[in-house]
């Protein structure tokens, strides 16, 4: 093995490691040593910032939803996210979809006519369990 270097016999050239050390800023201060967590713990607070970003029209919606749909409707259904001018609403429960699909008409008038900024022209419901 004539071409590779041996480690064990390679000389170390002090000032080459001089120059790297301020080249390379190897005098930094070491890192704190911090407190190891198990991937268990971490998990939880890594998810909860994976949510889905919501608008602040979404935000506004989901507030003034039990007046729009009704408390007993709010409470198995929320306004998810609007895409392509359609509002999709998210229900907990399949035994909800008919009952939305009933006033659906009747809701949808009443946010073209109260929230007309979000231009929604379509509603569409998907079971999403909690």
């Amino acid at each position: 093995m004539q071409g590779m270097e041996q480690p064990r016999k390679s000389k170390r050239n002090a000032a080459r490691w001089d120059m790297d050390k301020v080249r390379f800023h190897l005098n930094k201060p070491l890192a704190p040593n911090r407190e190891i967590r198990s991937f268990s713990d971490i998990l939880p607070d890594v998810l909860e910032g994976l949510e889905q970003p919501q608008s602040e029209n979404i935000l506004i919606l989901r507030k003034a939803w039990p007046q729009l749909v009704g408390a007993q409707i709010a409470k198995h259904s929320e306004p998810g996210f609007a895409k392509d001018s359609t509002l999709h609403i998210f229900v907990d429960h399949p035994g909800w979809m008919p009952e939305l699909e009933r006033i659906k008409r009747v809701l949808l008038q009443k946010m073209q006519s109260q929230y007309r900024e979000l231009r929604i022209r379509r509603l569409n419901f998907l079971l999403e369990h909690k």
